[in-house]
């Protein structure tokens, strides 16, 4: 059934009250109160309890027509506190997909293409290195112990067949992989060198081997 008019003239006297109220009001005149800062703490003490199911999405499903009925969202924010809960969140989640992501490289396929344990040439150490196939890159993984370059440094290298090349594949790393080289053919270059080095700036090797070995592919 369709509403019937209202005549302006009749009706009980709250509603001609409300229409005299409303006709000297201009939507600007109306001003939304401030939140109590005790609002906000039981905001944060929800979020903090488990998960309840969310309510309907009412905006969406709102007739436009009816959308000055509702009276607007306030958007003022706690001073300090606003953002933190979704600051915290969206770093929880990138701790989660940088784990993922270390999760996924690591389940990656290793194969031992060729490997060697390193002989002894200073005064202590031991070590082994192993090249590896990791999804179709190649690495070279050295592991040392007992080594001690002083006020110097540790550094990796790989030299050829004829031991007049050398390459470095920079200071010893705690994690022991070490990428080679973009057009580096490991099976020209097999042998595997650890060396201590000073700090003198000079790149060259200093000539003071104390690890080395040859892969056998």
């Amino acid at each position: 059934m369709a509403d019937r008019p209202i005549d302006p003239g009749t009706g009980d006297a709250d509603l001609q009250e409300l229409r005299a109220l409303a006709a000297g009001r201009s939507p600007l005149d109306v001003r939304w109160e401030e939140p109590p800062e005790s609002l906000w703490e039981r905001i944060q003490a929800e979020a903090d309890a488990p998960s309840a199911p969310a309510p309907p999405a009412e905006v969406a499903e709102l007739d436009p027509r009816r959308r000055s009925e509702r009276a607007p969202r306030n958007t003022a924010r706690r001073p300090g506190g606003g953002w933190a809960p979704w600051l915290l969140g969206a770093a929880a989640g990138a701790l989660v997909v940088a784990a993922v992501g270390l999760l996924l490289r690591d389940s990656g396929s290793v194969e031992v293409v060729a490997s060697t344990d390193l002989e002894l040439l200073g005064t202590a150490g031991r070590g082994r290195a192993e090249l590896v196939d990791v999804d179709g890159s190649k690495q070279l993984r050295v592991e040392v112990e007992d080594l001690d370059a002083g006020d110097g440094f540790v550094e990796v290298w790989v030299i050829d067949t004829e031991v007049s090349r050398l390459v470095s594949l920079g200071p010893l790393r705690a994690d022991g992989l070490y990428d080679l080289p973009d057009g580096l053919d490991p099976e020209s270059f097999p042998v595997v060198d650890v060396s201590y080095e000073p700090l003198d700036g000079d790149p060259a090797h200093s000539g003071d081997s104390v690890l080395r070995g040859t892969l056998e592919f």
